[in-house]
Order: structure tokens, then C-alpha cells, then sequence
């Protein structure tokens, strides 16, 4: 009955595309239900942030009316006496010395506020928020939910049932419906409370079905055609595959100058015509990257000179990483510096390969070269290894310009500026004040009673005492102020943009 080799293909066809096509259903439909519950889910904890927010609002608004009421001075008066007079409304005294604020109702949220009269307390005010539904009814209002999204307050307890981790999405069961929820944590000002948002999970199942039917109708239709085109088409497309996979195995042994024949102007055709141009391109392409490795090689050289040419650790860095991508022809890289600077360049793909280069002279460490490929011959990790040396040499003269250039304005003591960075500051300030018109002040300081105490207790005390007094000045300006060693026991302080006051206040601390 199956004669035709046709026909058996359209039948083979039909019952391995089947099972496929069978679990792709189910895999979609299962991950079109989960789609949309992370839909919902992402809504509801949008809606459960702005209705937290409203919440906070809320309860700051009864914090505030409870402060301004501890301000008052007959409210002060009332509890240092233990009785009070006439309270405003919505205020009531619970006690000699406690006063309650705010609506009360069944399920409150309660913040304490303690009135004190200089640093002693004389009582506490109360601030009462009731979660009740017209708490409910404003938060509604305030958030924009969306319809038939609903906002409860959950009791908590040991043995509640609908207790909800914090901020995870959960599916419930309220009133013998069922929801998909999102629960705050226990609220602050009520630890037995939490805020939950509901969606009916209804709407989400109805929603992932609709989703379901429309993706069952496209793999059937899609099955159809399939199976028509391969019954129609399989014969000669086989023949052509034979063709195409025998030419693709013989170039990749390394026959460059393999071709499949062009037959007709279908489409097969411009596949063939398509091949045979790619299999061109390639062996242009091979010859290109011999010239281009060539070129590579040689701007190594360059490289060389562009690191010498900048002492900034970071752009050297930097420059280290782009260059070795460049020179390996990885897809991408990452150096991580000895102190935690990240430089990514180019693509990190997960499945590529990682090639480890350290980057050191001697016993000095800058970091590790990570390439991203999917191969390195031996040729290019030799390059990049020079490359790399390159730049660990120039990182090593940059921190020693970095070095040489900070001893020189820097006091060997203390770490503060010398005298000749003071100089240098402060006829900076001069010309940008005469320049600008904008004030500055100095501050020169010196240690009380220090000679006698570097007599007594000896130099290294002193060189203590001058290291401490440092760290002081240090702590106490800004990032903008100089401070430094003018001689000895003297310390001058440049404050740029600091007026007179601000100088004498700077003095004082």
C-alpha cells in the first residue's frame, strides 16, 4: 500500500513530527499558564508597592498628628500634672500619662510617640490607624488596582492558614475562591497584620486557555502544511540534501574548491547558488585571516607604544583588555585589577571557552586576563601573552610615576600635603578667588605644649602625636579641603568656597 517512497516519507513524517509537536503543546500551554501568572504576578506586586506606599502615607499622616500634638503645651502641661482638661477631637487619654489619637476599630496598627520635656519623658501619644474598610476604600483609590483586584488585611497567627511569605506569589483560597496573592510582611505598626492584594484566578485560567486554544490551532495547521510539503517535495529534496551534505563534508576536510551543481531557478537553486558562494567567501576568508593575523602581529607594536605613552592605571587597564581581544581574536574578555576594577570588552558568551592570563612582573600582581572564545591557537596566546607583559610593565612604571609624583607632594610623616603642595594650593586659591570672586579661608594650627612633650617622651612619641593630629584633620574636612604639614608642629588648612564663619566653625571641630 505505501508503494511510493513518497508516500512512506509523508507517513514517516507524520509520526515523528506527532510526538514532537504533541509535547510542544504541552510545554507551551504549560509555560503560557506560568507566562501569565508572572504577568499577574509582576501586576500584583506593582499594586502591592504603590498600596504599601498609600498605606505609609497614611500612617505617617496619624504619626505627624500625634507629634504636632505632643508639641502643644497644654498636652505637656496634662501629663506632667497626670489629668488633662479639654483634648481635641479625635484625641482621648488612656491614662495619667498616655493619650491616644486617631479612630479606633477593631484591627488597629499602633505607633507610639514619646513626649519628653528637655531629655526626660514625661508620657507617650499613641498614634491609631484602624484597618477598617474605609482604610480600604482610600488605598483602593490612591493605587489605580486593576478590576477585580482585590486589597485585604491578613490577621497572622501560629495557626493561620492563610499566613503569606513576604512578597512571594502565592495561589489562596479566600471565601471558597480562589486568588493569586502578594503579601507585605508583617507591618510594623501592627507585627499580627499583613497587606495582601488578590487576583481571581479565574481570570488567569481562562487567560492561559484562550492562550492554549489559539496555540493548538497553529501547530495543526502547521502539521498540514508540513506533511503536504514533505509528501509533494520529499523525493527531490532528498536527492539535493544528499548533494549539499556531501559538498558541505568534503570542504570541511579542507577541499575549498568543492561545489554543488545549480539546477532550475527555485529556491534550491538559490540555496546551491548560495553554498557555492559561501564556499568562496570562505576560502577569501582564509586568506584574509592570514593577512589580518599578519596585521595583528604588527600592531602589537603599536600597542606597545600606546602603553607607555599614559601612566593612569585605569585606562591602561582598559587599553590591556581591548588590545588582547583584538590581537586574539576572542569575542570578548574581562580583566579584574588587583583592587576590584572590572573591565569587560566585546561579547562574554556562556558557552565560549575562558583562557586565564595573569597579569604580573616579578612579584608585583595587577590582575587576570579572562578571554571569552571558542578556540586560541597557540599562535595567538603567545601574542596575547606578550601583549600582556607589555602591560605589566607598564602598569609597574605607572605606579611607580604614581609613587614618585605623591612623594613628592606629600609629607613623609604624616601623609598630609608638604609645604611646597600648600604653596602650590593656596596660589591656586588666590588666583581663582581674584579670578571669580569667591572667598576662601586658611587655618594655621599647631600642637599646645608639643616640644616639651617630644623632650619628655622622646621623638617616635612625637612622630606619634604629629600622625594622630593628622588623621584628625583628615577625619574632620571636607574632600574639597587641604590640610598640611607647614613645619614642625604647625599644620596649615586651605578651605576653598568658606567664609570667616565658616572658617571659625571648621577651627572649633
Amino acid at each position: 500500500m505505501l508503494s511510493s517512497f513518497k508516500h512512506k516519507l509523508a507517513v514517516y513524517f507524520l509520526l515523528l513530527a506527532v510526538a514532537p509537536l504533541t509535547a510542544a503543546f504541552w510545554g507551551f500551554g504549560t509555560l503560557a499558564k506560568r507566562e501569565e501568572e508572572r504577568r499577574v504576578d509582576a501586576r500584583l506586586e506593582a499594586e502591592l508597592r504603590a498600596v504599601y506606599a498609600s498605606y505609609g502615607q497614611s500612617a505617617d499622616q496619624v504619626r505627624v498628628r500625634a507629634r504636632s500634638l505632643g508639641a502643644r503645651r497644654d498636652i505637656q502641661r496634662g501629663f506632667r500634672l497626670g489629668r488633662f482638661g479639654s483634648l481635641p477631637r479625635g484625641v482621648a487619654a488612656v491614662g495619667p500619662h498616655r493619650v491616644a489619637v486617631g479612630r479606633r476599630g477593631t484591627l488597629e496598627a499602633r505607633q507610639i510617640v514619646q513626649v519628653r520635656a528637655g531629655r526626660r519623658v514625661i508620657g507617650s501619644i499613641t498614634a491609631v490607624l484602624p484597618l477598617d474598610r474605609t482604610l480600604l476604600r482610600n488605598l483602593r483609590s490612591n493605587s489605580g488596582l486593576a478590576h477585580g483586584d482585590r486589597i485585604v488585611f491578613l490577621p497572622r497567627s501560629g495557626h493561620d492558614r492563610h499566613r503569606l511569605a513576604a512578597g512571594r506569589p502565592l495561589a489562596v483560597l479566600v471565601a471558597r475562591s480562589r486568588y493569586r496573592a502578594v503579601a507585605t510582611g508583617p507591618l510594623s505598626e501592627q507585627p499580627k497584620v499583613q497587606i495582601a492584594v488578590l487576583a481571581p484566578a479565574d481570570a488567569i485560567a481562562a487567560q492561559a486557555a484562550a492562550t492554549r486554544r489559539r496555540l493548538l490551532y497553529v501547530l495543526l495547521g502547521g502539521l498540514l502544511i508540513l506533511a503536504a510539503i514533505a509528501a509533494a517535495e520529499g523525493r527531490s529534496i532528498m536527492r539535493w540534501v544528499r548533494e549539499l551534505a556531501t559538498a558541505a563534508e568534503a570542504i570541511g576536510r579542507g577541499q575549498l574548491d568543492r561545489r554543488v551543481p545549480v539546477r532550475g531557478r527555485d529556491e534550491f537553486a538559490d540555496l546551491a547558488s548560495s553554498f557555492n558562494s559561501m564556499a568562496d567567501q570562505l576560502r577569501a576568508r582564509m586568506v584574509e585571516l592570514e593577512l589580518q593575523r599578519a596585521r595583528l602581529r604588527e600592531s602589537l607594536g603599536r600597542t606597545g607604544e600606546l602603553l607607555t605613552a599614559t601612566h593612569d592605571e585605569e585606562q591602561l587597564l582598559s587599553l590591556i583588555a581591548s588590545a588582547a581581544v583584538e590581537a586574539s581574536d576572542a569575542e570578548g574578555a574581562v580583566l579584574i585589577g588587583e583592587h576590584g576594577a572590572v573591565v569587560e570588552v566585546g561579547t562574554l558568551a556562556d558557552d565560549a571557552k575562558t583562557f586565564e592570563l595573569p597579569i604580573a612582573t616579578g612579584e608585583s600582581r595587577f590582575g587576570i586576563l579572562i578571554l571569552h572564545a571558542a578556540e586560541l591557537g597557540e599562535d595567538d596566546l603567545l601574542a596575547t601573552r606578550a601583549l600582556v607583559a607589555q602591560g605589566a610593565n607598564a602598569l609597574e612604571n605607572a605606579r611607580l610615576h604614581e609613587a614618585i609624583a605623591f612623594q613628592a607632594i606629600s609629607d613623609e610623616l604624616t601623609g598630609l600635603a608638604n609645604r611646597r603642595r600648600c604653596q602650590e594650593q593656596l596660589a591656586a586659591e588666590v588666583a581663582r578667588g581674584e579670578r571669580y570672586e569667591t572667598p576662601f579661608a586658611l587655618i594655621l594650627c599647631d600642637i599646645d605644649e608639643f616640644k616639651a612633650a617630644n623632650d619628655m617622651h622622646g621623638h617616635p612619641f612625637g612622630d606619634l602625636v604629629l600622625r594622630q593630629f593628622a588623621r584628625v584633620l583628615e577625619g574632620t574636612l571636607r574632600d574639597i579641603d587641604v590640610s598640611g604639614r607647614w613645619g614642625g608642629e604647625e599644620f596649615l588648612v586651605i578651605l576653598p568656597g568658606t567664609t570667616l564663619e565658616g572658617a571659625i566653625d571648621a577651627a572649633e571641630r
